[in-house]
């Protein structure tokens, strides 16, 4: 610390740099990085202010609480995060969690969800929990997010037709559609009709290939403008043929105009009839969520991290603190939980962003549509935004990871399939608990039941033994299983040398294997211990002498010592594998 003082501090500037990373790009920054992050940042708005209405909407929650949610973290996360790409603000995935927590309650709840969220997720972060999201498989996050692609297309397919209920399943959603198919308005469907195709064939401009650059990049910037383009196009058509006494539409509503305002989240809620639900009531309510929804959070974070730095180590601790702060600052404003996406890290990467100032400019366009525009958020066609949201999601569905799976691993495909089928026939929060629990108990095995090699050693004449060799680990849980491997055949040699890890009961399960087999005249023979476990070997009974009888570059001899004298040029020969593993090791 002193000698960092001494050099000018240079260490306490590494120190705050670490945790605010602007820090170290703002002194660096130039006017090219301000004019691709000004490009960037301006593009990203014009999608993020769109997809906050929708996602809004999704969690059954008025458009300007969409709007709160998509300014605050991109603001924050200039200043704290570490990937360019990423811009936190409102999800599919964050949506349909918040819609199945916080479905019929009043709006405190929402914001106490998003302050308890991140609360967690910060908490996660200064306790460097990052290796927990490790332990949730790949597996596990495509199953519940192609599960969550599934109940948002189902639930968005009301507004494909105009019709209006609540349902809590897929089946309800079928049910109730059924039921009230009478009602279905022609002009919501054919509107719905018309902006599905628009939507799916802008998105398949940016691959059309010109010879003129500056076309190229007109296509490109339609392409990724598409969902603005739509909901704009279809405002203004429902603005100039609407009829208050019968209107084409269902339309939008009317939107609360101006900023938000800064207020500590409630902790409880005053109801209609007078009485007062308190914090425990609340907590009581929100349940599980509020350490599922931070789980979800962070795995989407990291993910969209890892695909966009380039190979490079993710900060995992430095984003979750981001993250969680994100979430409790945008709880004060009313905002709804929060995270990176996907489809918006991929319009900042392919607009060349720089640096993540790139996300003041998102978050001036999202304040300049709060401040001017909300009069005009009335006439978005409901049926609009269920199309922005159904052809956004469907590409979230992974059809090529269950074919993968089925071919390379049926254990991971039945987990894939139980997050997926849990999610869409139960919950999102029992998906991701049900798949992480299936992720460890599968991890727990492969330790439990790992391989054994068991190979027996001839010379000329008869057998001499048998050879051993572990993988993996020696633990508690695996030792009865490897144990079981050991042949009643005299001598026994045990190869540790594909063994990494050994603990205490595993150390004293050899000794007593050892003492069994010398009381009944049988020799054991350990050699080839890796160094990660050979000190537990050595230290099991006090000393090496009076411990397990390890061997190592004593292999031969004891081999020799096993067999006639007449017999010792085979012996050689048939311990060569053995002293090659002996003579690697050393080396």
């Amino acid at each position: 610390m002193n000698g960092s003082i001494g050099k000018g501090g240079g260490g306490w500037r590494a120190a705050v740099a670490k945790r605010v990373p602007a820090v170290g790009w703002m002194p660096r920054y130039t006017r090219l990085d301000a004019t691709g992050d000004l490009v960037a940042g301006l593009t990203l708005g014009l999608t993020l202010v769109p997809q906050a209405i929708a996602y809004a909407s999704l969690a059954g929650l008025p458009v300007h609480v969409g709007l709160y949610s998509s300014f605050v973290g991109t603001l924050v996360y200039v200043l704290f995060g570490t990937v360019k790409e990423v811009s936190i603000g409102p999800t599919s995935l964050m949506a349909l969690l918040t819609l199945q927590v916080c479905r019929g309650l009043p709006l405190e709840y929402v914001t106490l969800l998003t302050l308890l969220s991140g609360v967690v997720v910060s908490v996660m972060g200064l306790l460097q929990m990052g290796f927990l999201v490790e332990l949730i498989s790949p597996s596990v996050t495509s199953g519940f997010t192609s599960g969550t692609a599934v109940i948002v297309m189902a639930a968005q397919v009301k507004g494909l037709l105009g019709l209006s209920f609540s349902a809590e399943s897929i089946p309800e959603n079928v049910q109730l559609i059924a039921a009230n198919v009478s009602d279905i308005r022609v002009g919501d469907c054919v509107l719905s009709a018309v902006c599905c195709t628009v939507l799916l064939s802008l998105r398949k401009l940016k691959d059309v290939k010109t010879k003129s650059a500056k076309l190229q990049s007109i296509l490109w910037l339609i392409s990724i403008s598409r969902n603005a383009i739509v909901v704009c196009a279809a405002s203004v058509f429902a603005f100039i043929v609407h009829n208050p006494v019968d209107p084409w539409f269902k339309l939008s509503g009317r939107v609360s105009a101006g900023l938000p305002s800064l207020s500590i989240p409630a902790f409880s809620v005053a109801n209609p009839d007078g009485s007062v639900t308190g914090t425990s009531a609340m907590l009581h309510e929100l349940g599980a969520a509020v350490l599922v929804l931070p789980v979800v959070m962070v795995l989407a974070n990291i993910a969209i991290a890892k695909a966009f730095t380039g190979g490079r180590q993710v900060e995992a601790s430095q984003e979750m603190l981001t993250l969680g702060l994100c979430n409790v600052l945008g709880s004060f404003v009313g905002a709804m939980p929060t995270c990176g996406a996907f489809t918006r890290s991929a319009v900042s990467h392919s607009s060349g962003v720089r640096t993540p100032a790139a996300g003041i400019y998102s978050a001036m366009i999202v304040l300049v549509a709060l401040s001017f525009m909300t009069e005009y958020f009335y006439f978005i066609p409901k049926a609009c935004l269920s199309s922005v949201l159904i052809c956004a999601v469907m590409f979230m569905i992974d059809f090529a990871i269950f074919r993968r799976l089925w071919r390379s691993s049926k254990q991971e495909f039945f987990i894939l399939l139980l997050t997926f089928s849990s999610s869409v026939l139960l919950s999102v929060e029992l998906s991701v608990l049900g798949g992480a629990v299936a992720s460890v108990a599968a991890l727990l095995r492969g330790v439990a039941r790992p391989p054994v090699e068991v190979t027996t050693l001839k010379i000329p004449g008869g057998i001499i033994g048998t050879r051993v060799r572990p993988t993996l680990a020696l633990v508690y849980m695996n030792m009865t299983h490897v144990l079981s491997a050991v042949p009643r055949a005299s001598p026994v040699f045990l190869d540790l040398s594909r063994v990494t890890l050994l603990d205490h009961a595993a150390t004293e399960a050899l000794e007593r294997l050892q003492k069994k087999m010398s009381d009944n005249g049988q020799k054991l023979i350990i050699y080839n211990a890796t160094p990660e476990i050979l000190p537990q070997l050595e230290a099991g009974s006090g000393t090496p002498e009076q411990s397990l009888d390890i061997h190592r570059l004593r292999a031969r001899t004891e081999l020799e010592a096993l067999t006639d004298s007449e017999a010792t040029e085979n012996v050689a020969l048939l311990t060569g594998d053995v002293e090659k593993d002996i003579e690697k090791q050393e080396a």
